[in-house]
């Protein structure tokens, strides 16, 4: 177990009617990201498409609102009480929320693969949660979530959008290039905890970064083409046609 000890005394925080709330300034920016998640998957959900890449990639968004609620909430707000143990339903959440995009990325690459490497990158991604999950449980070290991420978002799904757009010029995988992109930024940003004050520290700072890669992982679910026999062309990619024709 990577038990550290935390001098709650320390962190600041701020009463309200009565409750102690640890880290206000985390939770706030926590729950801006949830906002962001929030707004994709119910706008995501309009449009109704059924086939299971674009379910997948919805649902993406629903678990990534749950886990930084739950982060924000009760892995910052409320870490006194709850201890580490509070961190982790966000933390498998988030990990869930990964593997659901690196699998609809597996669902727009497989058409253009044969069929026996689209089954290997399918059953390597349930493979990959599994491990991923029992390392996190028997560690509770967020170093394994980060891992998990970076796996998922950096080598997987960004290696399989390059492959995808080489191919298509797919619109789509060129907004999740910008999402990476701000992904890494806001890695950066926590790895070198760079901060101006309690009040708006690494945290807070890598959240706007990341609120902006979700926004953009939102845009390219919102183009990406699905290339199976029954090529699927979202309504969005159709109208950006027509208007670039005239």
């Amino acid at each position: 177990m990577n038990d550290v000890v935390i001098d709650f005394s320390k962190v600041h925080q701020i009463n309200l009617f009565g409750i102690t709330i640890m880290e206000p300034s985390t939770v706030l920016s926590s729950l801006m990201m949830t906002a962001v998640c929030i707004y994709a998957f119910f706008h995501l959900n309009k449009l109704g498409r059924a086939h299971r890449m674009y379910k997948q990639i919805q649902y993406f968004f629903l678990f990534m609102a749950i886990a930084t609620a739950i982060g924000g909430i009760l892995g910052h707000g409320f870490l006194y009480l709850t201890g580490k143990v509070g961190k982790i339903p966000g933390w498998f959440a988030s990990m869930i929320a990964v593997a659901l995009f690196e699998r609809a990325a597996i669902w727009h690459i497989k058409p253009l693969l044969h069929q026996r490497n689209g089954l290997i990158l399918g059953w390597l991604n349930y493979v990959e949660l599994t491990i991923f999950f029992v390392l996190t449980f028997i560690t509770l070290d967020f170093r394994v979530v980060e891992v998990h991420a970076f796996y998922g978002l950096f080598l997987m799904l960004f290696m399989i959008e390059i492959y995808v757009y080489k191919k298509k010029k797919d619109p789509g995988s060129k907004n999740i290039f910008l999402a990476t992109l701000m992904g890494a930024i806001a890695a950066g940003f926590h790895a070198l905890k760079f901060s101006f004050g309690d009040w708006f520290n690494y945290n807070d700072i890598a959240h706007i970064p990341m609120s902006l890669s979700i926004w953009f992982y939102y845009q390219g679910a919102r183009h990406m083409t699905f290339y199976g026999e029954e090529k699927i062309v979202p309504e969005e990619v159709i109208e950006g046609d027509l208007t670039a024709d005239h």
